[in-house]
């Protein structure tokens, strides 16, 4: 693993930590929750300018199951973030809030939506870079191949992180703000600060989870179809 390819990866998980202390909107505040989110949007533009040869190949490999499944979650990705950044500025009060811009009820309405898609959205996303992330990190720890008692182990210990998202999922309500019935709340900190991160967290792991083995399925109708396999 190259220096620059762990810098890469550094700067990533710091954005998805971001995010994710971006949502802890009652615990720092409007202000340094701007601040968060222009920190997070600062490091997705450093993301988009390493990963910049993506745009090159976009519109090719649109017949293969695997790269449609990836294209796509990664365009909804982009579409979501801009919708983020246009909705974060108009109802800014401190970091932007020298454009004048004039906020409304529905526009923190929209920005709160937009914020838990992309959650889900983001952890998609990831899960399609997973496979290269955990060979990167094995690399780094000079760890053979797994066996199959570790494969074994981590896919029982994704299993339980799955079942614990999906119930975070409830507890969290994201249901109700998909189908905007709440308005920029964030408000649920009756749990502890822990719980709450371990909810987020595990919803963050189980659309990876998703994400990840819908690759490896695909891949395998692939194969099974007499198709020879596809590399990203």
């Amino acid at each position: 693993m190259t220096p620059l390819f762990l810098f890469r990866l550094i700067l990533d998980l710091l954005a998805v930590s971001l995010l994710l202390a971006a949502f802890a909107y009652n615990w720092f505040g409007n202000a340094a929750h701007e601040i968060i989110g222009t920190a997070m949007f600062v490091l997705l533009i450093s993301h988009n300018v390493f990963n910049r040869r993506w745009y090159g190949v976009v519109t090719k490999g649109w017949r293969e199951p695997r790269s449609i499944f990836s294209k796509t979650i990664t365009l909804c990705l982009l579409v979501m973030m801009v919708g983020l950044i246009i909705t974060s500025v108009i109802i800014s009060q401190t970091v932007f809030d020298f454009l004048s811009l004039r906020s409304s009820f529905i526009a923190r309405q929209i920005h709160a939506l937009i914020a838990y898609l992309v959650l889900l959205i983001a952890a998609l996303h990831v899960g399609l870079q997973w496979s290269m992330i955990m060979r990167a990190v094995r690399q780094a720890l000079q760890v053979e191949k797994n066996t199959r008692i570790q494969t074994v182990a981590m896919r029982g210990m994704a299993f339980l992180i799955a079942i614990y998202g999906i119930h975070s999922l409830f507890v969290i309500d994201i249901g109700p703000k998909l189908r905007m019935e709440t308005a920029f709340s964030f408000r649920d900190f009756e749990a502890a600060r822990a719980e709450f991160i371990l909810r987020h967290a595990a919803i963050i792991s189980l659309c990876a989870i998703i994400s990840h083995y819908s690759l490896k399925l695909l891949g395998l109708y692939r194969r099974d179809r007499g198709a020879p396999g596809i590399t990203r």
